[in-house]
């Protein structure tokens, strides 16, 4: 008579690697939500991207003066300061958000306390 079989207690290793590639993707969005990254997985900005050159502006924007706007998801917006200093941005990121114009803004651009409400994304409505 032979002994009965006992089961080993071991992984592929294929499973290995894929609990370990799981983990991983999902740590790295946690992560840059921890550390307070407004950024899709793939790097780009939640709240759209700088405009593209010569790109029409359908608003501008005087940061000292105005201190909340509402834009349509995808407008074209340019910012401008006092100083003569301006950007433009366009809103093409997450809808129905509220955008902090200092998140924006280039590093030389003056602080500003403005806020930018984009409108829903018209292809997402319901």
């Amino acid at each position: 008579m032979s002994e009965p079989r006992t089961q080993r207690n071991t992984m592929n290793p294929s499973r290995v690697f894929r609990i370990a590639a799981l983990t991983i993707a999902t740590a790295v969005p946690l992560h840059a939500m921890a550390t307070g990254k407004d950024v899709f997985r793939n790097g780009e900005s939640i709240f759209g991207q700088p405009a593209a050159a010569g790109a029409t502006s359908s608003l501008v924007v005087d940061v000292a003066t105005t201190k909340h706007v509402t834009v349509p998801y995808g407008e074209t917006v340019t910012f401008q300061a006092p100083n003569g200093k301006q950007f433009a941005w366009t809103f093409n990121g997450l809808d129905r958000k509220a955008v902090p114009v200092a998140k924006i803004a280039p590093a030389d651009f003056p602080a500003t306390q403005g806020q930018v409400y984009v409108q829903q994304n018209p292809l997402t409505r319901n």
